[in-house]
């Protein structure tokens, strides 16, 4: 699969906040922000499939 990059620009208190999960969770920031994104699109689709 091709991957893309973004640039985005968070609040510093966001990012730190991402940065705790991700590091609980044992993941990448990375890795966390894509399955957030991931499921968001999801719920999206399932509700608007209604």
């Amino acid at each position: 699969m091709n991957k893309e990059v973004i640039y985005v620009r968070i609040d510093e208190d966001l990012k730190q906040q991402l940065d705790m999960i991700a590091l609980e969770e044992q993941r990448s920031l990375n890795n966390l922000v894509t399955r957030i994104l991931t499921k968001f699109i999801e719920d999206y689709n399932k509700e608007k499939s209604k």
